[in-house]
């Protein structure tokens, strides 16, 4: 089953950045697929939910940044 690394698109520097979320899903070939497409009709899982509370340091700005809007969320294929 493949990985996906989570990217949030920062709201400081309107870059993807990482939020050291990883999901496994059945469906291969889903790379830079929105989380609010991919989890439209169904519940998020439990990694998501956590990331939704959490803010995260931009790289350029060292601002935070948050990751409750899912719509804002891509999944890459990991490497």
């Amino acid at each position: 089953m493949p990985n996906y690394d989570v990217y949030v698109f920062c709201d400081q520097c309107g870059q993807p950045h990482s939020v050291h979320v990883k999901l496994t899903l059945a469906d291969d070939g889903l790379d830079k697929t929105r989380l609010a497409d991919l989890y439209a009709d169904g519940p998020l899982p439990a990694e998501i939910v956590f990331m939704q509370t959490n803010k995260y340091r931009c790289p350029h700005t060292k601002q935070l940044f948050p990751a409750d809007n899912i719509a804002d969320a891509v999944i890459f294929a990991a490497a």
